[in-house]
């Protein structure tokens, strides 16, 4: 059982993963601020009442989060991303996963965009090249619907990875495969990783030309 922590963990992706992950993992809840995820700790406990919440997640602050776990989980918004990861940096034990689920999208008039860096790297690749070479990035989840998760509701959705080693991948889709209804598919190198992270902005353009609630990602081959 590894000890898997969310940096950010206080929103609604982050909640949603942690509810699932709990059941077979200790789970870290991290926040800037320690009290913020006392309090997100405690609604979750009390809006699921699970037993096993009481024992597997637990608040800390970043800081902790990242010196203590095995396997990261960054549920930030883009705009926080970059910088939440730099100001960790010097606090990596090394030889830790940590999975991007950032989604570059941004609001421009009435579509939905991919808020691209200036650089032309996605936010895993600049997120790799802060960190310690020990800690091997991947990104994922970006296309799982964060509210159907927290509400336990059934799921059958496809999960998208993108990273450069195979060891790695392996890391991710098992911790992928814990959660009952997703289907981890590896994408290829983290230079793809921009392909993921703007296919939020295309669910939600999606969603709202077609009226649809909640769309996620399934692949069929015939």
């Amino acid at each position: 059982m590894a000890l898997v922590g969310i940096i950010g963990g206080t929103g609604d992706l982050g909640t949603a993963l942690a509810i699932h992950l709990a059941k077979k993992h200790e789970v870290l809840l991290g926040s800037r601020i320690l009290e913020k995820a006392r309090s997100t700790v405690e609604t979750v406990r009390n809006e699921k009442n699970h037993p096993y919440l009481l024992d597997r997640l637990k608040p800390c602050e970043n800081i902790e989060v990242v010196e203590r776990s095995d396997i990261l989980l960054l549920t930030v918004p883009h705009e926080n991303a970059f910088e939440t990861v730099k100001n960790l940096a010097d606090h990596f034990r090394g030889n830790q996963v940590l999975i991007s689920t950032v989604a570059a999208v941004a609001k421009k008039g009435e579509e939905f965009v991919v808020d691209q860096d200036s650089s032309g790297k996605s936010f895993a690749e600049k997120i790799s090249e802060t960190v310690p070479p020990t800690v091997r990035v991947a990104a994922a989840f970006q296309t799982v619907p964060a509210n159907i998760l927290y509400k336990e509701k059934e799921i059958s959705a496809d999960v998208l990875v993108a990273v450069d080693k195979e060891a790695t991948y392996d890391s991710v889709s098992d911790l992928v495969k814990d959660i009952d209804g997703l289907r981890p598919l590896y994408l290829g190198s983290l230079k793809l990783a921009g392909e993921i992270e703007g296919l939020t902005a295309l669910l939600l353009n999606i969603a709202k030309r077609n009226k649809l609630k909640s769309p996620t990602l399934k692949f069929a081959s015939f």
